[in-house]
């Protein structure tokens, strides 16, 4: 067989090297326009015989730059006389992610766009792995209105998404939207932003599932422009680099978008080296690689791309912000770096993703409803009253705060009632209604919540304490097993007027070691307990903590019409994050 001529081998080049070209215009413009999916990337190294090869998935944000290192470094190992060589494939980070899950095909290297990604697969805790480029998390405004708000904005940073004030009736100034947090390093870490802003203490739950009830997620793929509505206080968390790409590619200067820096600090895309593979000869590719990766010219090839340099410090030549995301009003030089908000901690983003997981879950409850000891047990008053006066007795809180919050629900959740017998030769319960979806008919021809509305004006008060609840608690346990709804956060829901429960011991014991052994994190059941006008007593919140649930005390009923009306909060309250 006759060898190629020359002018085949050079035909051959010039194709191999048009169809690199392409791959690389189409990658970029795909970025520039906000295209989703996957997008490959790959130069030959025009290497013959056997070789060290490295293959490195880099976020399609980074992969243009992670590229042409890619090839300096192939050309430097040719000429040297070494076959060592690096192929870039550009991918989505939460779709490799997902890849590690499944523990085939996984890379040599890969550099997600956030450290929060290999710490949710196992790969390397958050903050464990070298940076190579970054992106602070901003605010994105039209124009118009970021001139009006831009100061307000810096100012309240991300706590900006509360009522002035933190009073949780108001509504907030501003309206939030991000980019799924179950999809996108920028969705967790702006998560776990306005969790930081929300602080600390009893009213800290509050805070927080107040701003994610209102935050509305970005439809995937689409142009930062495309999510503003007519509105002029909302606002979009994406990337520094996502603001520079769309401002790149508007010409219609209308179309830009203005950048907001909060000044209390904000998260950083990090984008983390991190090294899978265990074999030692790749990993020797890698380290050289990285070494590649933190030149001059591939930080200048950075920022062609609307990436930093690693790391946020301030004053560093690398932390300028990129043309064209310049914040207005004159507030920033040239060189600042908007602080740091250090949210990507180990285990951050195992808990943000359950969190925006449980929000997405309808309820499928078992209320269980214990009436000892609330016949005249006054409730205190709540705040604003005077003193002494109180909301009347525990069960006439009960019944007023469930009447109405019933009414708070959607028709598609799943409720049923039982109450407490006080029985010690029969069941320790009786089932009054059983689950059913709210809007579903019953057999007397109305529908399940307003038969929950009469059930609960039913329900008669009892002097002392009764016997019985723990074991009621199992067995209401065992019928939400039964009815068990995937996809949905499925509650045992336990009320009562609070305090201790007396002698009780032998009960309780049984029932914390049967729910212990019962509970399964891939189907859960959670015990949430609603003490009313004192906190629940210690044996009722060691049974809510074995099924990863928790504890409220109710101090007025209108706690908890709060709780029907922010359902959020039984989804993001597990022990010892519940306000009791």
């Amino acid at each position: 067989m006759l060898p190629p001529s020359s002018d085949s081998q050079a035909r051959t080049r010039r194709s191999r090297d048009r169809l690199t070209v392409a791959a690389a215009v189409a990658l970029i413009t795909g970025l520039v326009l906000g295209g989703g999916g996957w997008a490959l990337a790959m130069r030959g190294t025009g290497c013959d015989g056997p070789g060290q090869w490295l293959s490195v998935t880099a976020d399609p944000a980074l992969a243009p730059a992670a590229l042409a290192a890619a090839d300096r470094f192939n050309a430097a190992r040719r000429e040297a006389g070494d076959c060592a060589a690096v192929k870039v494939a550009a991918a989505d980070s939460g779709e490799i992610a997902g890849v590690f899950r499944d523990g085939r095909g996984t890379p040599d290297v890969w550099i997600p766009d956030s450290s929060l990604w290999p710490d949710l697969v196992g790969r390397a805790r958050a903050g464990g792995a070298p940076s190579v480029a970054s992106s602070p998390v901003v605010f994105a405004m039209p124009n118009v209105p970021a001139n009006r708000h831009h100061r307000e904005l810096e100012r309240r940073s991300w706590g900006a998404f509360l009522p002035e004030g933190g009073g949780m009736s108001a509504d907030a100034a501003f309206r939030l939207q991000l980019p799924d947090p179950a999809r996108t390093g920028t969705g967790m870490a702006a998560l776990l932003a306005l969790q930081a802003s929300s602080g600390a203490g009893r009213g800290a739950l509050d805070r927080f599932t107040t701003m994610l009830r209102t935050a509305k997620t970005l439809p995937h793929g689409k142009g930062v422009d495309a999510v503003f509505d007519d509105g002029d206080t909302s606002v979009v968390a994406v990337s520094e680099q996502v603001v520079w790409r769309h401002n790149r590619s508007a010409k219609d200067a209308g179309r830009r978008v203005a950048t907001i820096y909060p000044s209390a600090g904000t998260p950083y895309l990090d984008f983390p080296f991190v090294v899978t593979t265990a074999d030692a000869g790749r990993k020797r590719v890698a380290e050289r690689f990285l070494a590649e990766l933190r030149t001059a010219t591939s930080v200048a090839d950075l920022r062609q791309v609307g990436l930093r340099g690693s790391g946020p410090a301030s004053g560093s030549a690398n932390a300028a912000p990129m043309a064209g995301t310049e914040p207005i009003g004159g507030t920033r030089t040239s060189r600042d770096a908007p602080r740091a908000l250090p949210v990507a901690r180990p285990g951050a983003a195992a808990e943000i993703q359950e969190i925006w997981r449980k929000l997405g879950q309808g309820l499928n409850v078992l209320a269980l409803v214990d009436p000892s000891g609330m016949a005249t047990a006054p409730m205190p008053p709540s705040g604003g009253r005077k003193r002494g006066r109180s909301e009347g007795t525990r069960l006439d809180a009960m019944r007023k705060a469930l009447s109405t919050g019933f009414t708070l629900v959607p028709d598609d959740s799943s409720f049923g009632l039982w109450t407490l017998s006080g029985s010690t030769r029969a069941a320790p319960y009786r089932e009054v209604l059983p689950m059913r979806e709210l809007g579903a008919r019953t057999p007397d021809a109305l529908n399940q919540r307003l038969r929950l509305q009469e059930a609960i004006a039913g329900v008669r008060p009892r002097s002392g304490r009764r016997p019985g609840l723990f074991d009621a608690i199992d067995s209401a346990y065992s019928e939400v097993e039964r009815n068990y709804r995937s996809n949905e956060l499925n509650v045992v829901l336990v009320l009562t007027a609070g305090g201790p429960r007396g002698e009780e011991r032998k009960e309780v014991e049984r029932t914390v070691r049967r729910l212990r052994d019962a509970f399964d994190e891939r189907r859960p059941v959670s015990v949430v307990v609603l003490g009313f006008g004192a906190g629940a007593d210690p044996a009722l919140r060691r049974v809510a903590a074995v099924t990863d649930g928790g504890t409220y005390k109710i101090d007025n009923p209108g706690t908890v019409m709060r709780l029907f009306l922010r359902t959020d909060q039984l989804r993001v309250c597990d022990h010892p994050r519940c306000p009791d």
